[in-house]
């Protein structure tokens, strides 16, 4: 059911079937602002205790229906739904496939407009790859990791709190610490490993701080970037490669776990 449900998801993703209304960013910003506009409520909403716990309220309220429910069927159009509303950026891909197209045309001017829309958290100093990898992580994989360990409220979960990720970064941080090793350790199985490995190793103690930079060590590491120092493009589209075979890598680890039944 987990492998069904996430295939299906990243499938309607990726050709873009949804509408575009159809992302969590302006469903989270409705319920942000619904709890702002409640007198009663709206003071909660930046303690470091139940600020939280109001973001998380309609992924606990989710995590009760589904247990009640007993329906298979019930659960996997659950799953779907929530998925395909968590999963993916569709602004910052298109501006990327602009992007590539521009700078196969040689205009610098537009790449530069396409990489302000890439361009993830917005004050970042990532090269242009290395952002992509952080987006591929936060919008593809540690939704996908929380998913199969905690399934559909857990997705929703990270979601809503990866929405207010400027009001509760250390919180956000803590709650990526474990999918960001297990992203990074894909990236030493679709990588090279032996050459990753240090980097994983280096970072699997450490805590909270500078997460994309951590996650970047580990892909760059594991990936043969031999590209001159201002050459973004084609590093970008090395690490994009290596980010989408990461991806399958968790597909087929989650059939492989299916099939021993291990997951359902």
């Amino acid at each position: 059911m987990i492998v069904f449900s996430l295939f299906i998801a990243l499938i309607l993703e990726r050709l873009r079937i949804t509408p575009d209304i159809w992302k969590l960013t302006a469903i989270a910003e409705r319920w942000d602002r619904w709890l702002s506009e409640k007198d009663d409520v709206s003071s909660w909403r930046e303690h470091d205790l139940f600020g939280p716990l109001l973001v998380l309220a309609p992924a606990i309220v989710l995590a009760l229906l589904m247990w009640i429910n007993s329906s298979v069927l019930a659960a996997v159009l659950v799953n779907i739904i929530v998925l395909t509303l968590v999963l993916g950026c569709r602004p910052q891909r298109a501006a990327l496939r602009a992007y590539f197209l521009a700078a196969k045309r040689g205009d610098d001017e537009e790449m530069q407009e396409h990489m302000q829309v890439i361009r993830y958290p917005a004050d970042t100093e990532l090269r242009v790859g290395q952002q992509l990898v952080w987006l591929n992580f936060r919008y593809y994989a540690a939704v996908s990791l929380w998913f199969i360990i905690l399934g559909a409220p857990g997705a929703l979960a990270y979601g809503l709190l990866r929405e207010r990720a400027e009001v509760f970064p250390k919180l956000l941080a803590w709650v990526e610490w474990l999918p960001l090793r297990i992203a990074a350790f894909g990236y030493l199985l679709v990588g090279h490993f032996t050459r990753g490995l240090a980097a994983w190793l280096d970072i699997l103690p450490k805590g909270i701080h500078e997460p994309e930079q951590q996650l970047n060590s580990v892909a760059v590491a594991a990936e043969d970037i031999d590209v001159e120092e201002d050459d973004e493009v084609v590093e970008a589209e090395i690490l994009v490669a290596l980010a989408r075979r990461n991806m399958i890598l968790v597909l087929v680890a989650v059939a492989i776990l299916t099939l021993f039944g291990w997951v359902v």
